[in-house]
């Protein structure tokens, strides 16, 4: 039996068009995934489509651009889906927990939002086992969003009784042009082993969908699945029948030709929004009454400095980044600019470890090449956007002792592990500094050795201020 709530969401028209009488139905899909809180443009590298580094690629202004220029020139019904992880890894995310971005969308208007693994990581790093602190948080996004999500397995409580996120639907229905279009929301199933889930629960999404089809079926006449599982499972998921198409996002596949499994095409866009989706489906009606997908039309479109930023979503965006941007910046000496990106890694690498060192009065400075970036120093004179951008989770500096030898077996088994001077002798305890991350996480050292001190970004800044 349905419960009001799932008859509710089942129901629900956005926006209903008028209705005639006819035998296709012809709607086209803007879709974004895996933003990752890249809402202003930055610097990216598209293999498929360039060896070079490209310096200034996507960012939500331009992407409205192009949404609204397609929109314009559509001449059938046109909507705009996000495919999850819109927030997190973003200079702004961890700043507002996400909201910056959602307001982004809002401004762009988005129709519907499907739940991402990050969703469920606005709290993440030094805060990551603050559980309600997460939850709270996606709530506030949820409560802020001008758009409705859907995610159909997850949920708060015990799994058992299958409660949903508060404002989350699992499906909806949105009437086009008289024909019933469904929308099935499934997420990523290892969000349940993270601490920001305690107490909520994340079931298995191709089971959800073998759950969820049928009843979403006896009130839709086509059904497309909006998924934030990775395309492995988007082909398992496309295996349950009664789906049409499905959108997908969480593994950041570039898909330049759709997948198709059991007829049903699956699409993805990549990640960080350098591309933006154009999914067009063309449904005819069946001689017994019914629906079918008769064919579509797929393409990526790229996010390039050649589209123009609309300036209210800029304005959203600037808004938001002016604090970060705003004010006396560092200044990076320029031996620690590269000119690859490889070489810009492990420059930025080296002046973290120095900074690091500086910053806490340790003898040595130690990180690993590119461990915990989502971006390099680029500039000379560094702001806190530039430095957020490099290292966006609440990290915290930690400080321990290491005899010479131990470094010394570190550098050997770590590829890429910089220090910022050297342990030359093998028996003496030098005090070192470094990412509590980097040394729980990906060196493996004992953290009852660690004394851990404050936020790593506030440490980098005051570190790079005594260079």
């Amino acid at each position: 039996m349905l419960t009001r709530r799932v008859f509710l969401a089942a129901t629900l028209a956005l926006a209903a068009l008028p209705a005639w009488a006819q035998d296709k139905l012809d709607l086209t899909i803007l879709h974004t995934n895996d933003l990752h809180g890249h809402t202003l443009p930055f610097a990216y590298t598209e293999p498929e489509r360039s060896k070079d580094e490209q310096p200034s690629v996507g960012g939500a202004a331009r992407r409205a651009t192009l949404i609204r220029e397609l929109k314009k020139k559509a001449k059938n019904p046109v909507m705009v889906i996000d495919l999850g992880d819109v927030a997190t890894r973003g200079p702004l995310t961890n700043a507002y927990e996400g909201i910056a971005d959602i307001e982004a969308l809002n401004a762009t208007g988005y129709d519907i939002g499907t739940i991402g693994n990050n969703e469920f990581k606005l709290k993440d790093a030094a805060e990551r086992f603050d559980a309600a602190g997460a939850q709270n948080a996606l709530l506030q996004v949820l409560r802020r969003s001008h758009f409705p999500w859907v995610c159909a397995n997850a949920g708060v409580g015990e799994a058992a009784k299958g409660e949903l996120i508060p404002g989350v639907h699992p499906y909806l229905v949105r009437e086009i042009n008289g024909v019933r279009v469904g929308f099935l929301g499934l997420t990523a199933p290892r969000s349940n082993g993270y601490p920001q889930v305690k107490g909520w629960w994340v079931g298995d999404p191709v089971e959800a969908a073998k759950k969820w089809v049928p009843i979403v079926r006896k009130n839709c006449d086509v059904l497309v699945a909006l998924t934030h599982v990775g395309v492995d499972d988007d082909k398992k998921i496309a295996e349950v029948p009664g789906i049409d198409a499905i959108v997908g996002g969480d593994s950041h596949t570039f898909l330049y030709k759709a997948v198709e499994v059991n007829g049903v095409p699956i699409v993805q866009t990549g990640e960080f929004g350098v591309n933006l989706g154009k999914f067009d489906l063309h449904f005819a009606k069946t001689p017994a009454g019914g629906w079918k997908l008769a064919s579509y039309d797929y393409a990526l479109l790229p996010i390039t400095s050649k589209l123009k930023e609309a300036r209210d979503v800029k304005a959203v965006a600037d808004a938001y980044a002016a604090p970060l941007k705003n004010g006396p910046g560092v200044l990076l000496p320029k031996r620690f600019l590269g000119a690859t990106p490889d070489e810009r890694t492990r420059r930025t690498s080296e002046a973290v470890a120095l900074a690091l060192a500086k910053a806490t009065n340790a003898e040595i400075g130690l990180h690993v090449e590119g461990d915990g970036f989502f971006d390099v120093f680029r500039t000379a004179t560094l702001t806190r956007y530039d430095i957020w951008a490099v290292m966006p989770f609440k990290n915290k500096v930690a400080t321990l002792t290491m005899t010479g030898a131990e470094l010394a077996e570190l550098k050997q088994k770590n590829k890429g592990l910089i220090l910022s001077a050297p342990a030359s002798d093998p028996t003496r305890l030098y005090t070192v500094a470094l990412v509590d991350f980097t040394a729980t996480g990906t060196l493996k050292l004992d953290a009852s050795r660690l004394s851990v001190g404050g936020d790593l970004r506030e440490a980098v800044i005051a570190g790079l201020g005594k260079l």
